[in-house]
C-alpha cells in the first residue's frame, strides 16, 4: 500500500486556495462555511445538503439500500423544503421535461470483481424510485454517459425506447468520436467543442450525479469536471488545472448552465488521491450523498470532504488545484465563496 507523507495541519490550512480556505480551518466539516445573517437578508445564500450514515456501505463497499433510500428521500426533502415528495421533486423538474442523468463512469476498471462496482448502479435506481414516488414518470429520464460500453461495464442495460427509462450512451464506444455529438461547434474559451446530441436534442433538464474523487489536475472531480463528458474533446482541456478555457468555460455554455436543475452527488465512498483512476487502496466510504442547486457550491463541499481525508492522511489539500471553482463563480456559474452558501446536515 502507498506510503503517504505526514503534513501539519498548519502547512495544510496555508496551502488552500483563497476563497475557499475558510471550509479547511476546523475538522468539522461546516466550520468556517455556515454562512452569515443579515437583517434585511441582503445575501441570497445557495443551499448544499449533506445527508450522512455510517452504516449505508461497508468497507467492501456492501450497500444498504433501505438506507440509501432514506438518505435520497430525507435530501431531496431538506434541499427544496418540501416535507411531501411530490412538492420536493416538483421544485426542480415538471412533468413535460426530459431529465438527463448524467453519470461519470471513468476509470473504474480496477474494481471490477468487488461490491464497489455496484455503487453507481444501486444509487442510479434509488434515485430513479425517489422520483417515481415524486410523480415523476420513468419515461422521462435518461441515464446517460459518454459510450454504452461504459454504461454497459457498469452494469447497466441499454434501452433506447421513449416508452421506458432510456439508458444510453453519446457513442457506442468511448473513443467514437462524431457519432453522437452535435454538427455545431460550440465556442469554449479559445477553442471549440461539440455537445452530446442526448443534451442538446433530447434532453430538457439535467441531474448531474457526480461521485467524489480527486483528480490529479483539477483537484476535484465534481459536478462541474463532470460535463467533460458532455462534450467530444476533454482531453483538450486538462492542462493547467483543467482551465484557460477548460471546466469554466465547458459549464458555461448555455446548453449545460440552463438545463442544470439539481445535483446529487455520490459520496458513499470516495477517491481521495490519485484521481480519476479508481483504485482500492486510496479509496474510503465517507457514506455521504450531497444535494444542491449549485455546482459551485457543492463542488467545494465535496472538496472539502476530500480535503479532509487527505489530512487524516497527511496528504498535502487539493484546494490549490481547484482553480476552476473561483473561475466558475466569476463567470456566473455558482459561488464557492463561504458567507454565500447555507450547509445543512442530515444523519440519517
Amino acid at each position: 500500500m502507498k506510503k503517504f507523507k505526514k503534513i501539519s495541519r498548519r502547512s495544510f490550512i496555508k496551502n488552500s486556495i483563497v476563497g475557499v480556505s475558510g471550509v479547511f480551518a476546523s475538522d468539522s466539516i461546516f466550520a468556517g462555511i455556515k454562512g452569515i445573517n443579515t437583517k434585511n437578508n441582503a445575501i441570497i445564500k445557495t443551499r448544499v445538503v449533506h445527508v450522512h450514515n455510517d452504516k449505508v456501505i461497508d468497507s467492501e463497499g456492501r450497500i444498504n439500500q433501505q438506507l440509501l433510500q432514506q438518505m435520497i428521500d430525507n435530501g431531496i426533502r431538506e434541499l427544496s423544503s418540501q416535507n411531501n415528495l411530490v412538492d420536493a421533486w416538483s421544485r426542480y423538474y415538471k412533468d413535460t421535461d426530459v431529465i438527463g442523468m448524467k453519470l461519470n463512469l471513468n476509470a473504474f476498471r480496477a474494481l471490477k470483481g468487488t461490491e464497489f462496482l455496484n455503487c453507481y448502479p444501486i444509487v442510479t435506481n434509488e434515485i430513479l424510485k425517489s422520483m417515481l414516488r415524486g410523480g415523476i414518470s420513468e419515461k422521462q429520464a435518461i441515464i446517460w454517459e459518454r459510450s454504452d460500453e461504459e454504461l454497459s461495464e457498469m452494469g447497466y442495460t441499454i434501452s433506447k425506447s421513449k416508452n421506458s427509462l432510456r439508458v444510453m450512451g453519446t457513442t457506442e464506444k468511448r473513443r467514437a468520436k462524431g457519432a453522437g455529438y452535435t454538427d455545431k461547434v460550440y465556442k469554449v474559451g479559445d477553442s471549440t467543442s461539440h455537445i452530446s446530441r442526448i443534451l442538446t436534442d433530447h434532453c430538457t433538464a439535467i441531474l448531474n450525479i457526480p461521485i467524489l474523487k480527486s483528480h490529479n489536475n483539477a483537484g476535484v472531480s465534481g459536478s462541474l469536471k463532470n460535463h467533460f463528458g458532455t462534450i467530444d474533446n476533454p482531453g483538450d482541456y486538462h492542462s493547467a488545472g483543467c482551465v484557460n478555457p477548460g471546466v469554466p468555460e465547458v459549464n458555461a455554455l448555455p446548453e449545460i448552465k440552463e438545463k442544470n436543475r439539481l445535483i446529487i452527488g455520490i459520496g458513499l465512498m470516495g477517491l481521495f488521491d490519485g484521481g480519476p483512476w479508481w483504485r482500492r487502496e486510496i479509496m474510503w466510504t465517507p457514506g455521504s450523498l450531497v444535494f444542491g442547486t449549485d455546482p459551485v457550491a457543492v463542488d467545494t463541499f465535496m472538496l472539502k470532504m476530500l480535503d479532509s481525508k487527505r489530512l487524516k492522511m497527511g496528504l498535502s489539500p487539493a484546494a490549490p488545484r481547484a482553480k476552476h471553482l473561483q473561475i466558475s463563480e466569476s463567470l456566473g456559474l455558482g459561488t464557492c465563496t463561504p458567507a454565500n452558501i447555507e450547509f445543512k446536515e442530515i444523519t440519517v
